[in-house]
């Protein structure tokens, strides 16, 4: 993933705001809820609300410049909110725009 670009930006914050959410999900709030230990949740709360946030600003450079339909948009975001869905939109909609970058400079050549 190329930090350099949008979409490399974009597929990065997708995938730290997945992995924060499997944290959530798995450590996280079985310490809080079963182990009684309230600060368990703090730090990757707040790691996973700053990716997720990112993953929506992210979001909208990338929807600019591949001139994305409004829907696109709406499912890509709404993955940010689902758990887990960050991946899914990562394989079906982020990988494809690599792909399509990978054959322009191809053809360019």
């Amino acid at each position: 993933m190329n930090i350099k670009t949008h979409i490399g930006r974009l597929r990065i914050a997708a995938l730290i705001e997945g992995i924060t959410c499997i944290a959530l999900y798995l450590v996280a709030m079985p310490l809080k809820y079963g182990a009684g230990i309230e600060s368990a949740v703090r730090i990757p709360g707040m790691i996973h609300g700053v990716f997720f946030i990112a993953y929506l600003i992210l979001l909208l450079p990338v929807f600019k410049q591949q001139k994305w339909s409004f829907l696109t948009l709406l499912l890509c975001g709404i993955a940010s909110i689902v758990p887990f869905m960050t991946f899914w939109a990562d394989h079906i909609y982020f990988k494809k725009v690599i792909q399509k970058e990978r054959i322009n400079d191809f053809l360019e050549e």
